[in-house]
């Protein structure tokens, strides 16, 4: 699975005309079963996403769609890992 670190790179009045459709990006991907979870940083200067296995060219092409992305207001860290241990409530992660 991947964990993408979103941080904002300008100014929050730049962000801010952005917040609509990437919300609307978010919420496409998460019905689809592609984003897992996600949700905004408490210092307000970005945010989280979980993303389920997919082949790193097919996370590209969707993180290219993103209005942040489109915008260049914010950059994303992509961390691709295996998640091995899990709080039984959360044991479908492993498999993602």
């Amino acid at each position: 699975m991947f964990l993408l670190n979103i941080s904002y790179i300008k100014s929050l009045d730049q962000v801010e005309p952005q917040m609509k459709a990437h919300g609307e990006w978010v919420m496409r991907y998460l019905n689809e079963g592609i984003f897992l979870f996600g949700g905004p940083k408490k210092s307000g200067m970005g945010g989280v996403i979980g993303v389920k296995s997919i082949e790193k060219q097919q996370l590209m092409s969707i993180l290219a769609e993103d209005s942040f992305v489109q915008a260049d207001v914010a950059e994303y860290q992509i961390m691709d890992f295996n998640c091995k241990l899990a709080d039984v409530k959360l044991e479908s992660l492993k498999l993602a």
